[in-house]
């Protein structure tokens, strides 16, 4: 799916393995989704993800966009996963994109 908005904010990094043992690294963001409602008024969303970064100059430019207040356009995808008996919503976020 893809959202139109900002960044919010950029939380926490993560270094994890993959399957294959290879190091990887991702950070928590959270979105600022805007949208009227029928009333003509304007709100908006907040939504929780993650997204994976492969270098230090990518996680320092979704900082730089976040503080610049740039509205983005952000690929992510939605999954559940049962956790204990307990359905968890996992947003994943994949592309960030500044808009012109």
């Amino acid at each position: 799916m893809i959202i139109r908005g900002f960044i919010k904010e950029v939380g926490q990094t993560r270094d994890w393995t993959n399957k294959e043992g290879e190091q990887r690294q991702s950070v928590k963001l959270t979105l600022q989704v805007p949208y009227l409602t029928k009333d003509g008024q304007e709100r908006n969303d907040e939504l929780m993800g993650e997204i994976n970064y492969g270098n230090p100059e990518f996680l320092e430019g979704l900082k730089r966009t976040q503080q610049a207040h740039e509205k983005c356009e952000m690929t992510v995808g939605f999954s559940l996963s049962d956790w204990k008996g307990k359905l968890i919503q996992n947003i994943r976020v994949y592309n960030v994109t500044k808009m012109i």
